[in-house]
């Protein structure tokens, strides 16, 4: 059995957290470049690599999205809603790794 390790993807100090708004936030990490998806809410925060599990496309803010839930991936237009980390588009075909 392999053991698990735990890994800083993404730091923010109190500032960045503060200036997160309701809803989809995307943040690179400054070090690596890599982009991560921070949802905000009255219930607290999700994050997720900004990487779609289909094959791999990165996603962006979905303008027909009128909650502020969804981000839309560009290769194929596979919707997530990442409030709940599970696509929408199609439906019920994967949930999103959260970290």
């Amino acid at each position: 059995m392999t053991a698990q390790t735990s890994k800083v993807v993404l730091s923010l100090d109190a500032k960045e957290v503060d200036l997160l708004k309701d809803g989809v936030n995307f943040k690179k990490n400054p070090s690596d470049g890599k982009c991560y998806i921070i949802y905000k809410s009255v219930g607290g925060f999700k994050a997720c690599k900004n990487q779609c599990k289909h094959q791999g496309g990165v996603f962006i803010k979905d303008i027909e999205d009128l909650d502020g839930r969804t981000v839309k991936c560009t290769k194929h237009n596979w919707k997530l809603n990442v409030s709940s980390m599970k696509y929408v588009n199609p439906p019920d075909s994967f949930q999103q790794d959260e970290l």
